[in-house]
C-alpha cells in the first residue's frame, strides 16, 4: 500500500447528520495517514443501483490503489453479506446489495471475500451502523497493508443488478435508457460513444424520449438554443439529453429507467 493510502466514501447519508463525518473519525483513528475522498453522500435513501452508476462513473479517475467504500445499505442488520472486493486496480467495501455490479463484471476482477474476520471490525457493531462499526475500520485496515483475504472466506455468488445494455431493434433503431439524472436535470444514457455510429450526421441525431423527438447534437451547452432539448456527449462519455440553462427531466417529464430509443438517420 501506499504510504499515503485513499480511501473513498460514496453514501446516501446526505450531510445534515453525523455518519460520514463519524466513518471518517473511525477511518483516522486506524490509520491516521490515509487521504478520504467523498465521492457523494447524497444518493438516494436505499438505492443501491444509483450508487452503483456512481462509484462507475467516478472509480477509473482515482490511482491504482485506491480503497472505495460504499454504503448504500438498506439491509444492514439482515443476513446480507459485507464484502471486500478485489480488483486488479483498487479495492471496494461495502454491503453485498449489487452496489459493486459494475466491478464485478469488468476486466480485472480478481476476488470477492465476504467479512467475517470480527477483529477487523469495531469492538461493538450495531444493528443499524455498519459503515462505522464495519465498513470504515476494514477500510482502514487494509489501508495498513492487511490483505483481503485475511478479512473473510472467498465467495463466487455476490449480488449483481440488472445491467442495463442498449440493444438494437428492428429497423435499425437502438434502444437504451435513462442511466441518471444529474441535479443539473441532465439525462444522462446507457448509450455509450461507441454505439453510435450510423446514428448521426453533420449535428443531426434522432432520438426519442418520453414521446418528444430530439433532432439535435450539438458540441457543447453554449452551442444550443435556451429552452430547447438537444442530445450531447457527457463527460462519462455516455449520451446526454440536455436543456441549456434549463432541466431536461422537468421539461421532458423523464425518470430514471425510461427509454430512448435513436433512429438510423
Amino acid at each position: 500500500m501506499s504510504a499515503h493510502p485513499i480511501i473513498t466514501l460514496t453514501t446516501d447519508f446526505g450531510l445534515a447528520d453525523i455518519y460520514a463525518g463519524v466513518m471518517k473519525g473511525v477511518i483516522l483513528s486506524i490509520n491516521p495517514a490515509c487521504t478520504i475522498v467523498d465521492i457523494t453522500h447524497a444518493v438516494e435513501p436505499r438505492d443501491s443501483a444509483a450508487g452503483a452508476f456512481a462509484l462507475e462513473s467516478a472509480c477509473p479517475y482515482f490511482p491504482a490503489g485506491a480503497i472505495h467504500v460504499a454504503v448504500v445499505d438498506p439491509g444492514v442488520g439482515s443476513g446480507r453479506r459485507a464484502l471486500v472486493v478485489q480488483t486488479e486496480r483498487c479495492l471496494f467495501v461495502g454491503p453485498d446489495n449489487g452496489i459493486f455490479s459494475f466491478a464485478l463484471s469488468a476486466p480485472g476482477m480478481k476476488a470477492v471475500y465476504a467479512l467475517t474476520a470480527s477483529d477487523y471490525f469495531l469492538p461493538e457493531v450495531s444493528a443499524t451502523f455498519h459503515g462505522r462499526d464495519v465498513f470504515a475500520p476494514v477500510a482502514a485496515h487494509l489501508s495498513k497493508g492487511v490483505r483481503p483475504e485475511r478479512m473473510g472466506r472467498r465467495i463466487d455468488d455476490p449480488v449483481m443488478l440488472p445491467q442495463a445494455v442498449p440493444v438494437m431493434r428492428r429497423a435499425g433503431s437502438l434502444e437504451g435508457c435513462i442511466a441518471h439524472i444529474d441535479r443539473f436535470g441532465n439525462l444522462i444514457t446507457t448509450i455509450r460513444r461507441d454505439m453510435l455510429q450510423g446514428f448521426f450526421q453533420q449535428g443531426e441525431i434522432r432520438a426519442e424520449v418520453k414521446g418528444a423527438a430530439i433532432t439535435k447534437l450539438m458540441p457543447s451547452y453554449a452551442a444550443a438554443q435556451e429552452g430547447e432539448p438537444f442530445c450531447i456527449m457527457g463527460s462519462s462519455g455516455r449520451l446526454e439529453i440536455s436543456v441549456k440553462n434549463s432541466n431536461a427531466a422537468q421539461l421532458l417529464r423523464a425518470c430514471r429507467g425510461d427509454s430512448i430509443v435513436l433512429k438510423k438517420m
